[in-house]
């Protein structure tokens, strides 16, 4: 039997619908999750994901556990002070935040890291200079800030893909590869991606694309939706993570050859 290779986030209304698939199950409110999914269906589940920041978590909390929940932020700056309540969710399930990329993300960013939160930057618009700065104080956040713990993504996989110079992009990363991911409306339609991949023709045709040097991993992410964003600030952060990724091979390569010569 050939398995589908796609994950399907849905509502969770439609489970039933799609048993058998690897889903991706979204709610405004956990009730819904504790309602709609029996234990047996929890085998198909790669996560649940809750649309709001604030609703009662207490039921989730001791619902299939073991199962990752991602918490999906809206408004950042004003929401990052509630996500002490989702502590609680940690005895039993892994959990992330989706933090969007807009002015003053930072906070929620630090907030999420320092309660033990996994991270995944969502970048829904092209980011100006303000927000190239804040993602580099972010970025440097999950290099060099010794008590964090968890991933941040994007960042996380495009330094493990420079560290072990492996293929990875931005779309697969970010779950926007339509290949591979869906989105089923609360109708039951399956929509078009937010961003779709540009086609081939539209990434060779550009410029900037065709001389990037970051083009294997970031294959026109940041061309939707303005074809003529200029990539400048963006290209700063793939150097920085491959500088980063490079020193850190460099001192596993020193270390392991000065372990020869001592066993030697």
């Amino acid at each position: 039997m050939m398995v589908d290779p796609v994950t399907y986030n849905i509502p969770a209304g439609l489970v039933e619908a799609y048993r058998g698939r690897s889903l991706v199950v979204r709610a405004d409110h956990p009730s819904e999750i504790v309602r709609n999914l029996p234990p047996e269906a929890s085998a198909d589940i790669s996560y649940v994901q809750l649309l709001s920041v604030g609703p009662e978590v207490e039921d989730l909390a001791h619902w299939g556990a073991g199962i990752p929940v991602d918490v999906v932020m809206r408004n950042p700056p004003s929401e990052f002070t509630q996500l002490y309540r989702y502590a609680k969710l940690l005895e039993n399930h892994p959990v992330r935040i989706t933090v969007p990329v807009v002015a003053g993300f930072g906070s929620a960013v630090k907030m999420a890291l320092a309660l033990n939160f996994a991270v995944k930057l969502e970048v829904s618009k092209q980011p100006g200079p303000d927000l190239i700065d804040e993602l580099h104080e972010v970025l440097n956040l999950y290099l060099y800030r010794p008590t964090v713990f968890q991933p941040v993504e994007f960042f996380h996989t495009l330094f493990l893909s420079f560290y072990g110079e492996e293929p990875a992009t931005l779309w697969e990363i970010q779950e926007e590869n339509p290949a591979h991911f869906r989105y089923v409306t609360d109708e039951g339609d399956i929509a078009d991606p937010r961003r779709p991949p540009p086609a081939a023709a539209v990434c060779e045709a550009n410029a900037e694309c065709a001389g990037c040097e970051f083009f294997s991993r970031c294959a026109g992410y940041f061309k939707r939706p303005d074809g003529s964003y200029d990539c400048a600030g963006v290209k700063t952060l793939f150097g920085a993570l491959r500088e980063a990724a490079g020193e850190l091979r460099g001192d596993v390569e020193a270390y392991a050859a000065t372990q020869a010569e001592v066993r030697a």
